[in-house]
């Protein structure tokens, strides 16, 4: 019915143009509709080639979870670089002393890319935190990667220990110890790649990827750290820095390891390589706010705590004095502008 309609309307148009010119009506007629029927035949050969299915309801592409298959994830028992990763399975229990460590690196191959900050935090199974380390590190190359992600900047590292420097600081913290990361392969190939640099030969350590076992225990659209977090209600603070990064895994790290059943590491701890302690160290503070606490304390916040210890008593007079000092500082600059 619309091809005749097409038709006479085409024809229509034809006769009247071909009468203005001066032409038979009946021409302009037949040119009309010779023309209406090419373009049928134009839309009909399109057609042919996309068709259009049209029904009661429109059909959306099913979009899978990640599966989180192959090398680049740590598989059940599997074996990285430097890691072999816990299994459900296969092994056997070790005490549940754990060293969580984060990177932040210049990119995402160690092939092109370096470490320019490490963290490692020494926990129990309970969560109780028994010591924070974290450095920056030069990368060697003044090649620091994307800024705008992780804040640290080229003249940053300057000043920084190398890996080199720090590699028996970062041993000493792994002894004895389940090494503890999210997505973990990415931790294993970035060591794996510096020690070796480094000259440094490592055993297989006994690794335990959050990102594997939340898979275990919790359904979630998919596990990248912040999902997980978010998931049991944990404050994002200082993510992508590597501090705050391994205090985030320590506060999901126990309830974690109580929903999942009975973990077997298929390694045991070995002797590691007698590399000198440095003591190097250089940290960073990030998103400083004074908030309820103060500068001080906001500071100190950022800060990983290692080394001595003072007594409670003798801290809270350190910080009140600290303060009272910056006070009179800022009243001294205030009375030289008036």
């Amino acid at each position: 019915m619309d091809v005749i309609l097409a038709f006479v309307i085409f024809g229509f148009l034809g006769a009247m143009w071909m009468k203005k010119k001066g032409r038979s009506p009946v021409v302009g007629l037949l040119l009309g509709g010779f023309l209406n029927l090419i373009g049928m035949a134009v839309i009909f050969f399109v057609k042919s080639k996309n068709p259009i299915e049209v029904t009661g309801s429109t059909s959306q592409p099913t979009i899978g979870k990640p599966t989180y298959s192959g090398s680049r994830f740590a598989q059940d028992s599997g074996k990285g670089s430097i890691f072999h990763y816990a299994s459900s399975s296969k092994g056997n229990e070790l005490p549940q002393e754990f060293a969580i460590i984060d990177l932040e690196t210049s990119g995402l191959e160690p092939g092109n890319a370096r470490i320019i900050e490490v963290a490692i935090l020494l926990v129990n199974s309970k969560g109780e935190i028994q010591e924070e380390y974290a450095t920056l590190v030069n990368p060697g190359n003044g090649q620091v990667g994307p800024t705008f992600i992780h804040h640290i900047t080229e003249e940053a590292v300057l000043s920084a220990p190398t890996f080199t420097e720090i590699a028996g600081d970062i041993l000493k913290r792994f002894e004895n110890r389940i090494v503890v990361a999210h997505h973990a392969a990415f931790e294993d190939k970035f060591l794996a790649s510096e020690f070796k640099r480094a000259g440094i030969k490592l055993p297989p350590l006994p690794a335990l990827d959050t990102l594997w076992l939340a898979r275990q225990v919790v359904e979630l659209p998919n596990y990248k750290m912040q999902t997980v977090i978010q998931n049991y209600g944990i404050e994002e603070i200082d993510l992508h820095t590597a501090l705050g990064d391994v205090r985030a895994l320590a506060k999901i790290l126990p309830t974690l390891l109580s929903a999942a059943p009975t973990i077997l590491y298929p390694v045991v701890h070995s002797e590691l390589p007698a590399i000198p302690v440095s003591g190097k160290q250089k940290t960073r503070v990030t998103n400083l706010k004074k908030g309820e606490k103060g500068w001080i304390n906001s500071i100190l916040e950022k800060l990983p705590e290692s080394g001595s210890e003072a007594s409670s008593e003798l801290e809270f007079e350190y910080l009140e004095l600290l303060e009272q000092v910056l006070v009179m500082e800022k009243l001294l600059v205030m009375k030289q502008r008036l």
